[in-house]
Parts: C-alpha cells; structure tokens; sequence
C-alpha cells in the first residue's frame, strides 16, 4: 500500500480523539472526510498496481447493517408504512390530510439525524475495511500498534496533568461546563474512560512483548541484572508505566463504568494469555496492579469511593437516572419493535416516554443495546449483533491456531478491548462519540489483520484471500461518499453560522421592508444549504408571516413539521393558523404539539391560552395543573397570565399542585398587586403542605411571620412562630423572635427562656449575646 494511504490512516487515528473526541459537526466531518478520501488513495493505488483487494471478514452484516440505515431515509407511500410500522406512521399522521395523498413518509422520525448517522457508520465501516487492507503487511501492523500506544500514553499523561490543573478547560483554553467532568480532551469523563478501554490493551500487549527475557535456573540477583540489562527493558518498563498512567487516569476520571470496565478487561486479558501461554510471566501482572494501587493511593480513594457511594441509597437500592431512563425506554421498543425510531432520533422520541420530572434533555439512552433497539429496532440490532459476533468468533479462531507472540498478544489486545467497551456500553453510550465509535471499529478490524497478517512470510503476508474482481468496484463508492460529506455536513456548518446571525434579530413588524428582504434572502440561502433542518423553513415562516404573507408562511411551517413531526413548536403553529377554518383539526394538532413538545415548558402557556380561548376552561386548567406538577418552577410565570384571562380562587387552587413554593410566591404576587386578603389565603395555606415536602424550610414560617407583621396582626404572626418551633425546634431565629416579642409584651422571664434556647442552639451569635446581657 502507497505511503499517503498509510500517513492518512494514522492522521485521522491521531485526530479524532485529539479533535475534542470529535463530538462536533466540524470534527467529524474532519474524520469523515479523512476516513473516505483514504479509502480513495487506497483502492486507487491498488486497482493502478494490480493489487487484490482482500476478503473482509464480517463484510455482510456490516453491509446489510448499512443498507437497513439507509433504507430508513427513503420515503415511502403512507399505507406501506402503516402496515410495516405502525408507530412511524402515527407520528406523521397528523399532517398527513395537510399535505395531501402524494406525499411520503420516511421510517425515521427525523432525516437530517438518521442521514449524519448513516454517514458516520458509513465512514466507521470504511476505516474497519481499510485497516484490515493496510494492516495486511507486518511492517504496516507494528507500526500502527506502537503508535497507538504512544498516543494513548501521550493523552494519559496530558489528563492526568490537565485534571490538576485546569480541570474545566480543555488543553488549558477551551472552557467547558463546570458540572461537564472534563478529562483529557473528552468534555464527558465516561467517553474518556470508554477510549481509555479500547486502546490500554494494546499498551499491555506490547508491555509483555518487550518482556526481557531470563533463564529461571539463575538466582535472583542475576535474573534482576538481567532484566535491567536486556536488549529492550527500557521500552518494556516505559510501557508499564505508561499502561499505569493509563488506568490511573481512569480512576482518576471518576467514571463508575470505566474502572470496572477497564479492571475487567485487564483481569480479561491476563485470563487470555494464561490460557495460551503456560508462563505469561505471572509477576508482571501483580506488579502492574499493585504499582497502580499505589498511584491511586497518592491521588486519593476519597473521590472514588464517595463517586460510588453515590450509586447506593442508605437502604441498599440503586440510585441512578439511568434506571428510570431504561424503564422508560420499554414502551419506546415495544411501540417500534421491528423497524425502531431511526437511527439519532432518540432526542427526538424519548420525552414522548418519559417519565421524569426534570427539564433536563436526554440525547441518548446511556445504553447502547437499549438504545440500537429504539432507534434501529430489532432489524438493525440483531445486524449490528451479527457482525460484532462475527469478529470476536473469528478473533477467538485465530486465537487457538496462531503461534506468533506478537500476533497472539494483539489478537488478545483486540478481544479485550472489544470486550471492555461492551461491557461498558451497558451504563453508557460510547458507540455515540465519534473517536471512540472510530476506534471499536479499528480495533475490529486490527483484530482481523492480528489473525491473519504473517511476521514473516515469502510469499502471501496475509492468511486472508483475494476478493473476487467483479466486486473491486464497490471500493470506489468512497468517491460518492466523500462529496456527499463535503457537500451535506459542509452545508450545515455554513448554514449554521448564517443562521446565528439572523437568530440574534427579533422579528417584528417595525423592522423595515428592507431588513426584512434581507432576512428573507439569507433564510432562502440557508435552507438550500441545509435542506433537511426542520428550524430553518419555521424561521422562514415566521419572517413570512412578518412580511404579511401567510399562504406562504403556513407552507413553510407544513414543511418545518414534516421534517421534524415531534417538535411541538411547529404543531402548534400549525394549529394555530387552523383555528379560524378548522377548528376540528386545530385542535388535534394544539393538543398533539403540546404532548410531543421537547421542552413542554415552552408550550405550556400556548396550549392553555389556547383552551381558554376556546372556551375550554376545564381542560387548560388540567393541562396547567400537569405542567405545573412536571416543571413547579414555571409557576411564577403563569402569574401575569392571570391578568388576561382571570381563574377563580377555586380553579386555582385546582391549577395548582400541592407545593409550598408555589402557593408562597402566588401570595407574594397577590400582595404586589395590594391584594391582602387573596395573599394572606394563599401564604396561609401554604403551610397546610408541608407534610408533602421532602425538606421544611424555615423560610415556610417566615414569610407569612413578617406578612402579618407587616400587617399589624402580630397574634398571627406569633401563632406561626410557635408551629415554626413545633416543626422546626432547632432553628435559632424562632426563638429569637418569640424573646423579642415577650419582652415588648413585659414578660422577661419568657423572653430570657427564649434567647436561652437560642444561645444554646447558636452560642457563637452575638445578636443573642448581646440580647442576655440585657437581663
């Protein structure tokens, strides 16, 4: 293989995990590009030299893998969807009449992220077949496995570093969230440890390679002095140290799934190579764990313990999000059991599952088989399955025939990897991270090449046969597959910094026709660009609407829905410009937005204002009482909506969930508007819920202690106090203020009680002191 194929193939093995592990729209569409134009110098020099392609191992289920993929983005008629996946077509069923009887659906809930998963797996698949290719020759297979291991080390050590240094900022400028658990160049510490497992093994296989060799007839003395003077011991204990800093660096990390995984995987490794080899050299592996253990001691257990304590409740039970996200993943396979969502829609599908209370966004299962059956159904499970078991089946066959050290240690490498990061895919989703989704397929693929490229050889230096000529030309596809990369993923990215720009601009009528015309001109150029982004043709909608244009901005909020039929946002819109013609279909399309919404707290009003408008006052009173029991804090926002459309104390108090809080600060609300009475009810019954809170706050007390002495109705305040003590005895300010007011009443004697229980509570306040000293 040509010289240029090989430098591109270690390029993009040095930049995806280097590239911020390449998360990013650029970064990928760096890898992707990479990936496709290699392939392209590679089968080119091969098909110029004469060269055999070779046979790939696993090749038919990769590719029917692929192929069911792309099959999801293909739109097809209404009817056949219904019969092959029924849930897929209730999703779109909604705008179905809207768009007319010609219009086809895809099996994919959204096509611009099935098709960006398409392209990724594509270029994953390629990298498995050019390593096997460039990996065919022993001077291609070392060189890529020392590199490897460099690397690895390299970003072992750079996180180690970077963690005590600057723990928040990536290579010491990037900034990251503070609560994101940077490591290395991972913004995401699991993802970190997930690549971590896939290339240590092959730091270990080269740590025992390199192992000095010794006669054991010797005594001790001279077995030492020949460990340390054998050709190549000092790249042996450079690689143990490296392969320390490795597994420090996991723990380290504070990733739950990774240290077991990555223990797992070397205790894996050590039972592979005992089985084939009778002296594996069984010190070496304790003096490995143990210098690890000390590693760690010296940067402390604390943190790790206390990361998995976390993971326990004080009755034993286990503690953890990711429970609940599973148990409501079930209903989601269920409902697209054969065909699933499409692949990269699971943002997209879960929040119609889930269970939560929380505001927060789950982009992905954090289990990766859970969530290949939701996005590509049982079909691309059992697919993906197929071709996983394919290559470890091989790797184990070539495991018991090969002879070679070498080949046997990266063989073992290989399998150990494969099998660290599937055990680790249970708690997580690392086949989502675009260098650790690279690296499980190179490591499949230099499983491959492990097994069957000869040390040495005279004449074939693979065991694996040429493929047949008439399928040479299928190699050529990376030309197709490199200008659809740069054509789409470059779209996106120009589109998206158009679209910042124009986001930043308030659309209002008082913007000039100009203005406008030049939006519109910019929105038109955007959508070309970027065809498949549902947010694009609604911006050009509303800019319509601005514009006085309403057939038009109505299309292309059509349009906006049928590429994403599960955001709400765009329903709604829908059902909103319905309203005057068909009032039937306006509300099926308020309602439907309302339950797909991502962020139901967006639309919570929308849909209320909606009912009310209909004069559907029991309804939106359900729905506001729903929303407000999913998402309390919204409340204090629905407090102004009450001055257009007024409710009664009564629907209120239906509107309203059982929370302290909320009660309080509508209280507030009615006391700024000079209300009382409503305020004094509405703080008052607050404190009728305090059985339901998890914590009771003093504040509960407080605020309705200095409401009634604003007021002048000091016994109020007094008698709130006292339940303040009866449920909160400790609280020091309680009896403070009861001193306070038995002095004003003359009663020292009660009041000198008061701020004695106070001192006693708080010794260190000098506010009580100074109030004893009185007496």
């Amino acid at each position: 293989m040509n010289a240029l194929s090989f430098f591109l193939f270690i390029a993009t093995l040095v930049f995806a995990p280097l590239a911020f592990g390449s998360v990013e729209t650029w970064s990928i569409t760096i890898v992707e590009c990479l990936i496709f134009l290699t392939a392209l110098t590679c089968f080119f020099h091969s098909h110029r030299q004469g060269k055999s392609i070779l046979q790939i191992p696993g090749i038919l289920p990769l590719s029917l893998l692929l192929l069911w993929m792309f099959l999801q983005l293909i739109p097809l008629p209404p009817d056949l969807v219904k019969l092959i996946a029924p849930a897929i077509h209730q999703t779109y069923a909604p705008l179905l009449d809207l768009n007319g009887n010609s219009y086809w659906i895809p099996l994919t809930v959204n096509q611009k992220d099935s098709l960006l998963e398409w392209i990724r797996f594509t270029s994953y698949g390629v990298f498995y077949i050019l390593t096997v290719q460039l990996l065919g020759r022993s001077e291609m297979l070392t060189k890529t496995v020392k590199i490897i291991a460099w690397l690895s080390i390299g970003i072992a050590f750079l996180a180690i570093i970077q963690k005590f240094t600057s723990p928040h900022e990536i290579y010491w400028f990037r900034p990251t969230p503070s609560n994101s658990g940077t490591v290395g160049p991972w913004v995401y510490h699991n993802h970190y440890a997930g690549f971590m497992e896939l290339v240590f093994p092959l730091t270990l296989a080269l740590f025992f390679y390199y192992r000095p060799t010794f006669i054991y007839q010797q005594n001790f003395r001279s077995r030492a002095a020949s460990i340390f003077s054998a050709p190549g011991s000092n790249l042996h204990f450079f690689l143990g140290f490296g392969g320390i800093l490795i597994l420090a660096s996991v723990f380290i990390a504070l990733s739950r799934g990774g240290i077991i995984a990555i223990s797992l995987g070397l205790f894996f490794f050590l039972l592979l190579l005992s089985s084939k080899r009778a002296k594996s050299g069984s010190v070496l592996p304790l003096v490995l764990i143990g210098c690890l253990l000390l590693a760690v001691t010296w940067l402390g257990w604390d943190p790790i313990l206390a990361k998995f304590n976390r993971t326990l409740t004080e009755t034993g039970g286990i503690n953890d999000a990711r429970l609940h996200i599973w148990q409501d993943c079930a209903p989601m396979i269920r409902d697209f059991f054969f065909t699933g969502t499409g692949f990269g829609t699971f943002i997209h599908v879960y929040p119609q599952y889930s269970t939560i209370p929380s505001t927060s966004i789950f982009d992905h299962a954090h289990n990766d088989y859970i969530e290949l059956l939701t996005d590509g159904g049982i079909i691309g499970f059992l697919l993906a399955a197929w071709f996983v078991l394919t290559i470890v089946i091989h790797g184990f066959q070539k495991l018991r025939c090969r002879r070679n050290h070498y080949s046997i240690l990266v063989i073992i490498a290989g399998l150990t990897a494969i099998f660290s990061l599937l055990l680790h895919s249970v708690t997580d989703f690392n086949m989502h991270n675009g260098a650790n989704g690279l690296y499980f397929f190179f490591l499949c693929g230099l499983l491959i090449s492990a097994g069957n490229t000869r040390l040495q050889y005279r004449t074939r230096p693979t065991l694996l046969s040429p493929v047949s000529s008439r399928w040479k030309w299928t190699y050529f596809a990376a030309l197709p597959l490199l200008l659809l990369t740069v054509t789409f993923q470059g779209g996106i990215l120009i589109a998206g910094n158009l679209y910042q720009k124009l986001s930043h601009i308030y659309l209002n009528p008082q913007l000039s026709e100009q203005t406008l015309q030049k939006l519109l001109t910019t929105i038109n150029k955007v959508t070309s660009l970027d065809p498949l982004e549902a947010s694009y043709p609604y911006y050009k909608g509303n800019l319509l609407f601005t514009l006085k244009q309403p057939e038009l901005a109505f299309t292309n909020y059509l349009l906006a829905a049928n590429k994403d039929p599960l955001e709400g946002v765009y329903l709604q819109r829908l059902g909103m410009f319905l309203t005057a013609t068909n009032i039937g279909k306006a509300a099926q399309l308020m309602a439907t937005g309302y339950a797909r919404s991502l962020n139901k707290e967006k639309l919570i009003f929308t849909w209320a204002e909606w009912l009310e408008r209909m004069n559907r006052k029991d309804e939106a009173i359900i729905a506001l009482h729903q929303g407000f029991s999913q998402f309390p804090h919204l409340a204090p926002k629905f407090f102004s909506l009450l001055l257009i459309s007024p409710f009664s104390r009564e629907e209120i108090e239906a509107i309203f969930p059982k929370k302290v809080d909320i009660w309080i600060q509508f209280g507030k609300f009615k006391e700024d508007l000079g209300q009382m009475e409503e305020a004094e009810y509405y703080r008052r019954h607050a404190l009728d819920f305090i059985d339901m809170e998890d914590t009771i706050k003093p504040w509960y007390f407080l605020q309705l202690y200095s409401f009634y002495q604003k007021q002048k109705q000091t016994d109020k305040a007094i008698d709130v106090l006292r339940k303040g003590i009866e449920q909160l005895p400790d609280h020091a300010p309680f009896h403070l203020y009861l001193g306070d007011y038995y002095k004003q009443q003359n009663i020292p004697y009660r009041a000198k009680e008061e701020y004695e229980q106070a001192r006693i509570l708080e010794p260190a306040n000098e506010s009580i002191l100074k109030r004893l000293k009185a007496f």
